[in-house]
């Protein structure tokens, strides 16, 4: 059999034809109902990070075959998924790799799970404790399910940071105590003057350059400075304030996770239970036939624009 898979390189997104792998001992292969568009994606669209391959690691879609010795899915169930290549028609992942969900779901698009899974991974890592006000930097997509993965029950106060006043309006809805613009005004000054102090663990969410710098300007002497957002493009960073300031600085991409496959459980799991509501956050969907616009419209970041699915 022949399927669709999208290629990426820079300025370019275009489908080529591929055959159709079968599983092998261990693997599940799936038939793609959507995929999320990943920053990491667009990087490689914009030629920033290089690569001519099949690309997409947010899959969603139903088991239509699977290797010897897989036991926890079989044909027929509706899955989400880590790893890919998901932008085609079909693809392989690992067992280990794969979740049930329910099978009455009609939007795929909201079970998208390796995003939550970098949230639940962020939040772990970030090592929050019981009275800790943490600012989160950056609303967009990621920054948001971190808001909402919060343990609220534990934390003190959490501000966010954006420079969109609708994302910050989203941050508030989501469980945010006070939203900050710092297009207008001092973050330093308004975030100590909403705390009473600098905060006990920021998490720099944006990846945006320069916001390093002003993370280390909002935390407390021996407090914890996340790196959660990916800063494609190295950076300058004030070492010598984070030793002044003694921070902890925790760098929460994926390989940090002690168990990343445990945080995708568990990530299911909280979208099963209405944590993660992606409903507002996926504003973009787009079929596969029409992939070059998809792309073109996710790097360009219209103020609209918070997440991107492409739809299979």
């Amino acid at each position: 059999m022949k399927a669709q898979a999208i290629f990426l390189s820079k300025g370019e997104a275009k489908l080529r034809e591929i055959e159709v792998p079968r599983p092998g001992r261990s693997e599940v292969l799936i038939e793609t109902k959507a995929c999320g568009i990943c920053m990491g994606d667009i990087y490689v669209y914009e030629g920033m990070v290089p690569s001519e391959r099949a690309m997409g690691h947010e899959g969603v879609g139903v088991v239509v075959d699977v290797g010897e010795g897989v036991n926890n899915v079989r044909c027929g169930d509706k899955v989400t998924t880590l790893g890919g290549p998901a932008f085609a028609d079909y693809y392989l992942t690992d067992h280990r790799n794969v979740a049930k969900i329910p099978d009455d779901v009609g939007d795929f698009t909201l079970w998208i799970s390796e995003p939550p899974a970098c949230a639940v991974n962020g939040i772990r890592g970030s090592e929050i404790q019981i009275g800790d006000d943490v600012c989160i930097m950056g609303c967009g997509y990621m920054g948001l399910l971190l808001i909402q993965a919060m343990p609220r029950n534990i934390t003190g106060n959490i501000v966010a940071l954006d420079i969109r006043d609708e994302r910050l309006a989203l941050a508030k809805r989501f469980g945010a105590d006070f939203a900050l613009n710092p297009a207008k005004g001092d973050a330093v000054e308004g975030v100590h003057g909403h705390l009473g102090d600098e905060a006990d663990v920021v998490i720099e969410a944006s990846g945006a350059h320069g916001t390093l710098g002003l993370a280390t300007e909002l935390v407390r002497p021996g407090g914890k400075l996340t790196i959660f957002g990916r800063h494609v493009m190295d950076e300058v960073v004030p070492t010598e304030k984070w030793h002044g300031k003694g921070l902890r600085i925790l760098n929460t991409a994926p390989a940090f996770s002690v168990d990343f496959n445990r945080d995708f459980r568990d990530a299911v799991r909280l979208l099963g239970r209405g944590v993660f509501d992606q409903k507002p956050l996926i504003t973009h969907r787009f079929p596969n036939e029409d992939v070059q616009t998809a792309f073109k419209i996710a790097a360009e970041r219209h103020v609209d624009y918070i997440k991107g699915v492409i739809t299979f």
